[in-house]
């Protein structure tokens, strides 16, 4: 599963493009000529799929260094970010959860932005991309947006990150593609 934004692959210009494997399907769509935004829809059971956001392994590093400490300045600096991660813990996914989920193509666990649409049937095509899946995808959208730019415009306090390993732990390099992507201006914070 490729981070979500990416090097564009399909080459249908402007339009969408779905990619049907046998654990998931793959909506790529372009943003410019070279790149685009890859979202999932994944099956989570007999009548669910979870769509999903790739951001690969961004946040690693700073989930292996956590503390009560660190957690108090990522609630206090980042909001977005402590909310998606309490959502993902405790199985919340209607406003958006940031999980750990198993990339199918490569078997290893990656953060994914993830919304539930249910009670749809995978027997037909209507339902997949029906109303219920269009509303997930547009959470996890709009839910990416929010934490990219809040990522990228807040800084925790340097006493409380100095030896945390907080800044170094998010890759923030990463981010600054998915921010242009989104329309974020990461030289104005």
């Amino acid at each position: 599963m490729y981070f979500f934004v990416s090097k564009k692959r399909s080459g249908k210009g402007k339009e969408p493009d779905i990619r049907v494997t046998n654990s998931y399907l793959e909506i790529e769509m372009p943003i410019d000529d070279d790149s685009s935004i890859f979202t999932y829809i994944v099956p989570r059971s007999e009548r669910s799929v979870f769509v999903l956001i790739c951001l690969d392994d961004m946040f690693d590093t700073l989930m292996n260094e956590l503390d009560n400490d660190s957690f108090e300045t990522i609630s206090d600096t980042w909001p977005t970010l402590a909310e998606l991660l309490m959502n993902g813990a405790k199985d919340k996914y209607k406003s958006g959860a940031l999980i750990r989920f198993e990339d199918a193509d490569y078997g290893d666990n990656k953060w994914f932005v993830a919304s539930v649409a249910g009670n749809i049937s995978f027997e037909s095509e209507d339902e997949i991309f029906g109303d219920r899946t269009m509303e997930a995808l547009e959470v996890v959208m709009e839910r990416t947006k929010e934490l990219l730019t809040e990522l990228q415009e807040r800084e925790p306090s340097m006493l409380k990150a100095v030896g945390k390993g907080i800044l170094a732990g998010l890759g923030l390099g990463l981010l600054s593609g998915a921010a242009q992507a989104f329309g974020i201006d990461i030289d104005d914070s």
